[in-house]
């Protein structure tokens, strides 16, 4: 004769429950983490002053809506001027469809210049079409604050413009002269 060992049965049901619930919680995974929120600039388009001549010295302003205005000078033929384009991109982190708006510094750190051969172009004032703000003014932070944003990403398109103080000794000079832009996040409002 065999002999059958029943197990109590409160221990059969834990067992069970055990199974069920570990084999349902088999196909639940916990929702995702939101990623860190973070912001970006990109250059879209350089500053550019465009070709022209100068017998000493002579300044270029480009304003940030595009006008060209020039002080000793003679304009020539060759590449157009234009304003510096930059796009600012906040990353929220997660997708909550809650409208806000950010509070954001920018900062040219100092004079944007460049020496080649005999002749020299300095940058040392700068105006930007961001709401609010009409000059940026080198190591100086502006503050500014833009609205409107819904999703997890919100983009905000911003130009830059200046004027350009050139002295020629001698020759001519193709200057190229990045616009170095810092953009931090403040605050989301």
């Amino acid at each position: 004769m065999h002999r059958v060992r029943i197990a109590p049965l409160n221990r059969t049901i834990r067992w069970m429950a055990a199974a069920v619930l570990g084999a349902g919680l088999a196909g639940f995974s916990p929702p995702a983490l939101a990623a860190a929120p973070s912001v970006t600039v990109s250059a879209d388009q350089a500053l550019r002053f465009g070709s022209f001549f100068t017998d000493t010295t002579g300044t270029r302003t480009v304003s940030a809506t595009g006008s060209v205005t020039g002080s000793a000078i003679i304009p020539l033929t060759g590449t157009s001027p234009g304003p510096a384009q930059f796009t600012v991109t906040y990353d929220r982190g997660n997708n909550a469809n809650t409208n806000y708006s950010l509070l954001i510094a920018v900062l040219v750190p100092g004079t944007a210049s460049q020496v080649s051969g005999g002749v020299t172009g300095t940058i040392a004032s700068f105006d930007t079409d961001l709401p609010g703000v009409n000059a940026l003014l080198p190591g100086q932070t502006a503050q500014v604050t833009l609205t409107g944003c819904q999703r997890r990403i919100c983009s905000r398109t911003f130009r830059v413009g200046g004027t350009l103080q050139v002295a020629r000794t001698s020759g001519g000079a193709q200057l190229a002269i990045p616009v170095p832009i810092v953009v931090t996040l403040l605050a989301e409002l």
